[in-house]
C-alpha cells in the first residue's frame, strides 16, 4: 500500500509540473504577456484614464467618449500606468505619427494591447487589441458621436482586421514591446519635409499666435531648435511663405544638413520678452504770448494759455483695448483670443501677458480677474 500511494503521489506532481509547463509556454506564445487584462467591458465613468481630464487630453480638450481616439489613448495609459506618447491628433494620423516619431514598435502583426490604426478620406479609426484566440482577434473600440464602448472581432487571416471596406488598414502600434516606449528621436537644425500640415506659430508655443499652415510634403529649412518643458515638443525655426516662425518638428522627417554656405542668422527668440508697463506723457501746447492793447488798464504781463491734457492713453501690461483702464473688458479680450474668436495685435500680446510667463494663455484671464477681484474689495 506504500508502495502504491508513492506512485500515485509522484504522479499527481507530474502532472502539476505539466500543467505549470503548459501555463508559462501559452504566456510565452502571448508574447510573454502573462500580466495583460482584457478590457471586455465599458470602463466605468470614475476611471480616470478616460474621463479624468488631467489624464485623458482627448477628455481635456473636449473630445472625449464617445471618441475611438479618446478612448486608445485612455486604454494605452491605462495598459502603461504611465502618459502614452501618442498623437493628439485625428485617428487617421496615429500611425504616421508614431512611425515618424519612433515612440513605439509597429509592424502588420497583431499582438495584445496593441493599437489598430485605419485611415481613410478626411479621418480614421483606432481600436486595441484585447484578445487573441484560435484564430480570431477581439478589439475593443469607441465611435465618435456613436457608441462609447463596444467589441469587434475578426479572423487572423483578415488582413483589414475588421475595418470598413472603405477603410486602410496602416499597422498596429505595439505598446507592449518593451517596459519604456522607445526614446524620442534626436533632432538637429538642417532640411526636413513635413509629414503632415502643421502650424506655423509667432513663438514656440501651442499658444501662440498661429501665423499660416505649412502643408504636407512640404521641405522647409530649421535653423533653430526650441525644447518646450511643459509638453515636451521640439520647436523648429524656419521661414515659409513669406513669415519666420515655430513649428512641432514632430510633424516633419530631417533630411539633410543645411548647406556650408548658409548665411549666418541671429538666434529667434523662443519666448515672448517681458515688459515693464508703459505710460506717455501727456502732449503740452507751447505758451502762446498775446500783445498788449493800446488800452492802459490792460495787462501788462504775457497772456499765457495752461498747458492741456491728451485722452487718456494705454496702460501697458493689462491694458489690452488701450482705454486707459484695466477693467473686464480687457480680460474678455485675452479669452476671446484664447478661444480663437479674435486675434490681437503684437502690442495687445505684450499687454495681455498679464503673468508675465512669455506666453499668453488663460492664466492670464484668471491673474487678472484675481487683480481685479482685489482691488474691488480694497
Amino acid at each position: 500500500m506504500i508502495r502504491i500511494a508513492a506512485k500515485r503521489f509522484s504522479a499527481v506532481l507530474i502532472v502539476i509540473a505539466l500543467i505549470v509547463t503548459s501555463v508559462l509556454s501559452m504566456g510565452i506564445s502571448a508574447g510573454a504577456a502573462t500580466t495583460y487584462t482584457p478590457r471586455l467591458n465599458a470602463p466605468e465613468s470614475n476611471n480616470v484614464y478616460y474621463y479624468n481630464s488631467n489624464y485623458n487630453v482627448f477628455q481635456k480638450y473636449g473630445y472625449g467618449l464617445p471618441n475611438c481616439t479618446a478612448y486608445a489613448y485612455g486604454r494605452a495609459y491605462e495598459i502603461l500606468k504611465s502618459t502614452p506618447k501618442l498623437s493628439w491628433n485625428g485617428a487617421g494620423q496615429w500611425y504616421d505619427y508614431n512611425k515618424s516619431g519612433g515612440y513605439y514598435s509597429y509592424g502588420s502583426t497583431p499582438k495584445l494591447g496593441a493599437i489598430a490604426c485605419w485611415c481613410y478620406s478626411g479621418g480614421g479609426h483606432v481600436a486595441v487589441v484585447e484578445k487573441i484566440e484560435n484564430g480570431t482577434i477581439t478589439l475593443s473600440n469607441s465611435e465618435w458621436g456613436g457608441r462609447t464602448f463596444y467589441l469587434t472581432t475578426c479572423s487572423t487571416s483578415d488582413k483589414n482586421y475588421g475595418g470598413n471596406s472603405w477603410w486602410t488598414f496602416q499597422g498596429f502600434i505595439y505598446l507592449l514591446d518593451s517596459a519604456t516606449p522607445a526614446p524620442a528621436p534626436t533632432y538637429k537644425t538642417g532640411i526636413y519635409k513635413t509629414t503632415d500640415y502643421v502650424n506655423l506659430r509667432y513663438h514656440a508655443g501651442t499658444s501662440n499666435t498661429i501665423l499660416t499652415t505649412i502643408p504636407s510634403n512640404t521641405q522647409v529649412t530649421v535653423t533653430h531648435l526650441y525644447t518646450e518643458a511643459s509638453t515636451g515638443w521640439v520647436w523648429g525655426y524656419t521661414t515659409y511663405a513669406g513669415k519666420s516662425g515655430w513649428f512641432v518638428l514632430e510633424y516633419a522627417t530631417y533630411i539633410s544638413a543645411l548647406p556650408t554656405t548658409a548665411p549666418t542668422t541671429v538666434a529667434p527668440t523662443t519666448a515672448k520678452p517681458t515688459v515693464p508697463p508703459t505710460t506717455v506723457p501727456p502732449t503740452t501746447v507751447a505758451p502762446t504770448t498775446v500783445e498788449p492793447t493800446t488800452d492802459p488798464e490792460a495787462p501788462t504781463e504775457p497772456i499765457t494759455t495752461e498747458p492741456s491734457e491728451t485722452e487718456p492713453v494705454g496702460l501697458g501690461i493689462g491694458d489690452v483695448n488701450a482705454d486707459g483702464e484695466i477693467n473686464i473688458d480687457d480680460a474678455t479680450m485675452i479669452q476671446r483670443y484664447v478661444a480663437y474668436i479674435e486675434e490681437l495685435s503684437v502690442e495687445q500680446m505684450e499687454w495681455a501677458d498679464f503673468d508675465f510667463d512669455g506666453y499668453v494663455t488663460i492664466s492670464d484671464v484668471t491673474a487678472m480677474q484675481s487683480f481685479l477681484t482685489y482691488w474691488k474689495d480694497m
